[in-house]
């Protein structure tokens, strides 16, 4: 294979979004890579990346053809070859090229080496620094509508997530009443030390890479559990095939190809649904014509519903008739509960589960309360272990060796209320 060293259009956009934080972007141009040549590029056009570095490239030709690696030295590549692989929700840029799904790469990477094995052209790579964020602040908790007895969850506002005010939303937003409710993954990382960041990242790569107006979801989760507002409430998105009218698009972070997403973003997924399903009034279980799109769907779908992808993800799209019925629980079963007896929040916050995924046995912990029936369900409601009684205080040690390997409820009935916990079962 002939190796160049070919030189590139560099743009770079530098400012300064915080006391401790610095965000910058950068384009870099590839005009044309013939057939079995290698193109070899150093030094990355962002030096002192925080907290690592987003990354995304737009090119013309033929997929899974080309090849990128990375390297935070001169002397050796510090990664494997990465093929270019078409973001999973089929995007392309302005230009009309196709657009790779965003990935990111440690902050100390300097040197980046392309190679391609078919004819592959006008090349745009996207690099972008979103900076470390500050210690998140106190989660925005909204007015309860009285009536809905499910409350909307507590989330991180634009200016909490984006305090440097350079993450602007849309200038002038359409709003929808929204019928369906559509549920995706970001196909990037599970794993990150800076959600915060993450979220910065996919509103560059929305608006500075696919040219939207604005980050395409109304809202984002975290693997903690951490709620983002997007676009939000009731305004029209960028994520369902161009369809967007009557939707909500509720995204969770993470690739959910072959893994499911944590506990904590299935419970925060479920309370998000429940408290919506609530406010527009209509059954989680039901289908309905989707206007926009002219497709019976289900209330609750998948992005891969209305769309040619694979999102939300091999692995979590099979759990999406579950979910729908969690959320119907949830409502029937909590919410009302806790909309008639405001102590059960206090019942809630003395639960405490662990290990959360449990392999042979797990712990719940009670504290301060008489009493309650406990009880392991399916998804569906239906029990996977049968109720027992736990008293008083401390700790009860439960046996799950003989459950399968999935998701299950943990439910606590006590005379005034009842509270469910989502737990994980691992092989």
């Amino acid at each position: 294979m002939k190796q160049i060293v070919l030189l590139a259009t560099i743009g770079l956009l530098t400012a300064k979004i915080g006391a401790a934080q610095r965000h910058s972007s950068a384009t870099l141009a590839i005009p044309r890579l013939l057939p079995e040549e290698q193109t070899v590029l150093q030094f990355l056009p962002i030096r002192n990346a925080e907290p690592f570095i987003a990354w995304a490239v737009a090119w013309r030709g033929e997929d899974h053809t080309m090849q990128v690696r990375f390297s935070d030295n001169e002397s050796r590549w510090t990664s494997e070859w990465i093929t270019v692989q078409p973001d999973p929700h089929t995007h392309l840029d302005p230009a009309g090229r196709k657009v790779s799904y965003l990935r990111f790469e440690p902050a100390q990477m300097a040197y980046m080496q392309v190679r391609t094995s078919a004819k592959v052209s006008d090349i745009l790579f996207h690099f972008y620094s979103p900076g470390a964020s500050d210690a998140p602040s106190p989660a925005t908790q909204a007015e309860q509508a009285l009536a809905c007895p499910c409350p909307q969850p507590g989330f991180q506002r634009r200016n909490q997530w984006c305090p440097a005010g350079n993450c602007p939303p849309h200038l002038n937003p359409s709003y929808t009443n929204v019928t369906h409710l559509i549920v995706h993954h970001s196909a990037g990382t599970n794993t990150a030390s800076d959600w915060a960041a993450v979220v910065r990242s996919i509103w560059n790569f929305h608006v500075n890479i696919n040219g939207w107006a604005d980050i395409g979801y109304n809202w984002l989760i975290d693997p903690n559990g951490v709620l983002y507002e997007g676009r939000g409430d009731n305004v029209v998105g960028a994520h369902f095939c161009g369809t967007n009218g009557g939707t909500a698009g509720i995204c969770l972070l993470g690739d959910f190809t072959q893994q499911m997403p944590t506990a904590e973003a299935l419970n925060q997924l479920r309370d998000l649904l429940a408290w919506k399903i609530c406010a527009i009034n209509v059954n989680p279980l039901s289908t309905a014509l989707h206007n926009s799109s002219g497709l019976v769907l289900h209330r609750i779908s998948g992005h891969q519903d209305g769309c040619n992808t694979a999102c939300p993800g091999n692995a979590f799209y099979p759990m999406l008739p579950a979910l729908r019925q969690a959320v119907a629980n949830y409502i029937d079963q909590i919410c009302n509960a806790t909309h008639t007896r405001p102590d059960a929040t206090d019942r809630a916050a003395a639960l405490v589960v662990y290990p959360n995924p449990a392999r042979q046995t797990l712990t719940v912990r009670i504290a301060e309360w008489p009493g309650a029936w406990m009880s392991i369900l399916l998804l569906d409601g239906r029990l996977a272990q049968a109720p027992q009684w736990v008293a008083g205080q401390g700790e009860q040690e439960i046996s799950v060796a003989h459950l399968p390997a999935g998701v299950y409820y943990l439910q606590l009935r006590y005379p005034s209320g009842q509270q469910t916990s989502t737990l994980f079962i691992k092989q």
